[in-house]
């Protein structure tokens, strides 16, 4: 957590650096989903299903040329993770609801005006993510927070790649509007070492990679 904290506050120390910075705030409804990729005794589990999740915080463009600039901000997130299938005759389910603080690193890339006062933007990029906080729903029958005996099952930090594109609106001088779609996928396994019989680890056989597909709306000024 105090890594991101100070990679995000040398953001700001940057800001001489650019010719122009746009300050501003975003919320993001969310379609949440996630991979499960199985082996072994679990090799019959898969991913279980989806859900509406969200993602709000403010947003920074750092602008180095006219049409280019460097992304950041930093998000509060929430994914879903889960799993369900069949183990040795046992059926299994488990969701999660994951809380993460985000910082998105990405570099933006407008066109020139298409309409009056308003241009399209591509996102391309990756987030740094810090758990907050792990929720196990339906704990009598979850079956990795039975496993992990209550303990905390998700490694503590989360990466993912993010793509994203859509339209940036100028209301007036100083703001604009924006709304677009973005899609983040996890790139490593949200799963920690979790010790399940006091043996066989979990995630040896269960990899989960969290997503989010996100509906983009906000302001900048």
């Amino acid at each position: 957590m105090k890594k991101i904290a100070l990679l995000f506050f040398a953001a700001f120390l940057s800001v001489q650096a650019f010719s122009q910075v746009k300050l501003g705030f975003k919320f993001s409804p969310a379609v949440a989903f996630n991979s499960a990729v199985t082996e072994g005794d679990y090799d019959v589990v898969g991913k279980n299903g989806s859900g509406l999740r969200f993602s709000a915080g403010p947003v920074m463009d750092f602008f180095f040329a006219d049409n280019y600039a460097f992304h950041t901000g930093l998000w509060y997130t929430v994914k879903r993770s889960g799993i369900e299938g069949t183990v040795k005759g046992t059926n299994l389910s488990s969701v999660y609801n994951m809380q993460y603080l985000q910082i998105p690193v990405a570099l933006k890339f407008f066109t020139n005006e298409i309409a009056t006062d308003m241009k399209i933007y591509f996102l391309i990029g990756g987030t740094l993510d810090a758990k907050l906080a792990e929720k196990p729903l339906d704990k009598p029958t979850n079956y990795i927070y039975k496993s992990v005996n209550g303990k905390n099952a998700f490694r503590p930090a989360d990466a993912g790649l993010l793509l994203g594109a859509g339209s940036e609106l100028i209301m007036g001088t100083n703001t604009a509007v924006f709304f677009g779609l973005s899609y983040n996928r996890g790139l490593v396994n949200a799963l920690g070492n979790n010790v399940k019989n006091g043996s066989d680890r979990v995630n040896d056989f269960v990899k989960v990679r969290n997503s989010l597909f996100s509906l983009d709306l906000g302001v900048k000024f």
